[in-house]
């Protein structure tokens, strides 16, 4: 029992760490028309005349917080994994808590495929939202991690009823 439990825990803080980097890529990005000529190297040509600058979401949440506008509200679904983890971490294993867990890491998984699929399909195609769809990668990964633990801790709880 101690072991599943320290499995968690070791888990849940590997994909958090693993959350914190996908921040580092490209999740949210700004396009405007432009020629192929004029597109900077930093920027993506989207073909179609348009160009992108890519924003990471480490970069976005810095814009925000400099109190710019409103916008910072598109950085909270992200954040929702990094809160719920630190609070199990710090008050241990509470129903309600673990729950909270889980729904914030499916938000946070919607949240990023919805951003990743969205530019996906509006420019054909251009793979430029990796930062989001990794970290929707990421979100699937715990929560199937999360319930393979719940099975197994289940699993072992049911066999020392048993004997």
């Amino acid at each position: 029992m101690f072991q599943v439990s320290r499995l968690r825990t070791f888990g849940r803080v590997v994909f958090l760490v693993f959350l914190l980097a996908t921040t580092m890529a490209p999740w949210f990005a700004y396009s405007h028309p432009a020629t192929e000529e004029s597109c900077p190297r930093p920027i993506v040509w989207l073909g179609g005349g348009y160009c992108a600058c890519l924003i990471t979401l480490k970069e976005y949440v810095e814009g925000a917080l400099y109190g710019r506008d409103v916008m910072w509200l598109l950085c909270l679904p992200p954040a929702l994994p990094v809160l719920s983890t630190l609070l199990l971490l710090l008050f241990g294993e509470r129903r309600w808590l673990r729950v909270c867990h889980l729904s914030a890491w499916g938000i946070a998984g919607i949240y990023a495929f919805l951003w990743f699929g969205g530019v996906w399909y509006a420019h054909r195609g251009v793979l430029i939202l990796w930062g989001a769809g990794l970290g929707g990668v990421v979100a699937v990964a715990i929560l199937v991690g999360e319930m393979l633990i719940a099975r197994l801790q289940s699993s072992t709880n049911h066999r020392e009823v048993l004997s």
